[in-house]
């Protein structure tokens, strides 16, 4: 995997050949987004019509559409309006879109100079994680991903399913930890842009209708999947174990969660049964184990470690590859210390089951 990087103004470019396949990965990353609304907020004379011009960037508009998915209301004129009230110095002023401008500006020093400490070559953070992404990228992988660095909102991170992802920095003012989540973001986005064969799969649909899958399974297993997968490449447990601040902090928050593995495990099959019985509606299964603590981003990353340990980077790009949460999982029921080890907790055999018919479907 050859990969070739530039640095032109606001926007690093990172160019991924695969010699085998002749394919190519065009990842592009942009600050402009950040920059601008950092630099409004700096501006005390800032109108209407400056902030909406702040509020269509790309970037920006990402956050809005973050917003809306909250189920917040959200647009062009509340991005705009909520960056003039702090910009003028109302903290007071109606935030329904919750873009919490007010904690950027606090905060607006440290993250312009994180910023620039990871658009600087000669840190060699991005390239870093130029090359730890190589290592997982399938050779299935083709097209373009763009990347921004965005301040504002209530998510550190986030994609759509589309190939772009943004890196809230607010959240991650260290260029170090940023860059590590950065790794997290982008590989979303590889997934996306590696993942596209099951969608349009005739075969593989009558196949899982055929063994009577539930409704939702495949997104459980999905979730499970991409979250895992994106944990063990942007691996937070790799960064320094003596780190202070809001690494070691960070670092802390990650450990506790895959210390409690066995918790993680107990909800993703209890969500299994859910999903099964249709006790519970998706949404609720998902928010329970994918937002707040993060629940079952633990045993994802432990699965993937663990198939990581055995298959190497490879392995894990090969399941990519075959676009199938079911087929992660039917692959980490055999690894060696399955269900022996604390590295290798066992799952319940009703999520086994369904993991196992429905990878047979994808080929698996």
């Amino acid at each position: 995997m050859k990969i070739v990087r530039g640095l032109t103004g606001l926007v690093v470019s990172m160019l991924l050949i695969s010699s085998a396949a002749a394919t190519e990965l065009r990842l592009t990353i942009d600050s402009s987004a950040a920059k601008a609304v950092l630099a409004a907020l700096d501006n005390p004379a800032l109108t209407l019509d400056q902030a909406r011009v702040v509020a269509k960037l790309p970037g920006n508009q990402g956050l809005i559409r973050k917003a809306i998915s909250y189920g917040r209301t959200a647009d062009v004129d509340s991005f705009a309006a909520a960056l003039v009230a702090t910009a003028h110095g109302d903290d007071k002023a109606p935030d329904p879109s919750q873009f919490q401008f007010g904690v950027v500006r606090k905060q607006a020093e440290t993250l312009r100079q994180v910023i620039a400490e990871l658009e600087n070559p000669k840190n060699g953070l991005i390239e870093g994680a130029r090359q730890r992404i190589a290592l997982f990228t399938p050779d299935t992988a083709t097209g373009s991903i763009t990347g921004y660095f965005v301040v504002g909102g209530t998510s550190g991170g986030f994609a759509f399913g589309d190939p772009t992802f943004f890196l809230n920095l607010q959240y991650f003012p260290d260029a170090v930890l940023a860059t590590t989540i950065l790794e997290h973001e982008l590989f979303h986005a590889v997934q996306g842009a590696a993942r596209p064969i099951k969608a349009v799969s005739d075969a593989r649909q009558r196949c899982l209708t055929r063994i009577g899958m539930p409704e939702h399974m495949d997104d459980l297993f999905d979730s499970l999947f991409v979250e895992g997968t994106a944990s063990a490449v942007g691996d937070v447990l790799a960064l320094p174990k003596d780190a202070t601040g809001i690494i070691g902090d960070e670092r802390k928050k990650v450990q506790r969660n895959v210390n409690m593995v066995s918790r993680s495990v107990t909800l993703f099959d209890l969500s299994t049964h859910a999903v099964a019985s249709k006790a519970v509606d998706f949404d609720s299964i998902y928010e329970l184990g994918f937002y707040g603590d993060e629940i079952l981003y633990a045993l994802g990353y432990v699965m993937a470690k663990t198939i990581e340990r055995e298959d190497g980077p490879p392995g894990i790009a090969a399941l990519i590859r075959q676009s199938s949460g079911a087929a992660f999982i039917d692959r980490y029921r055999k690894v060696k210390d399955y269900g022996t080890s604390a590295d290798a907790p066992a799952l319940g055999a009703a999520t086994l089951d369904w993991a196992k018919r429905m990878a047979a479907c994808n080929g698996g």
